[in-house]
């Protein structure tokens, strides 16, 4: 499985073997602010944690670039909430 980042669309998202399996996505709000608004999973490989890979990707992200995020998407929301985790990033 490799994990990529798409800029142009504000997105990382997961292949196997070439085919796009899920995705996370997010949108600048405002300088230093992102929202995450979208997570998917194929329905295939759900169950294997694919999407906290995701959210692991945008929170270094989020890190790196010394970003905070709101998360829309209900999926990172719930996680947002069940974890303290990703409290440094959190808006």
């Amino acid at each position: 499985m490799e994990l990529k980042y798409e800029e142009s669309k504000n997105r990382f998202y997961l292949l196997d073997n070439d085919k796009e399996i899920g995705e996370i996505t997010y949108a600048n709000v405002k300088d230093g602010l992102i929202d995450i608004n979208h997570t998917e999973i194929d329905v295939n490989y759900r169950g294997q944690d694919l999407g906290l890979q995701l959210i692991e990707a945008i929170a270094d992200y989020a890190r790196e670039n010394k970003l905070k995020a709101r998360a829309s998407c209900p999926y990172v929301a719930k996680v947002f909430g069940e974890t303290d985790k990703y409290d440094d990033i959190k808006a």
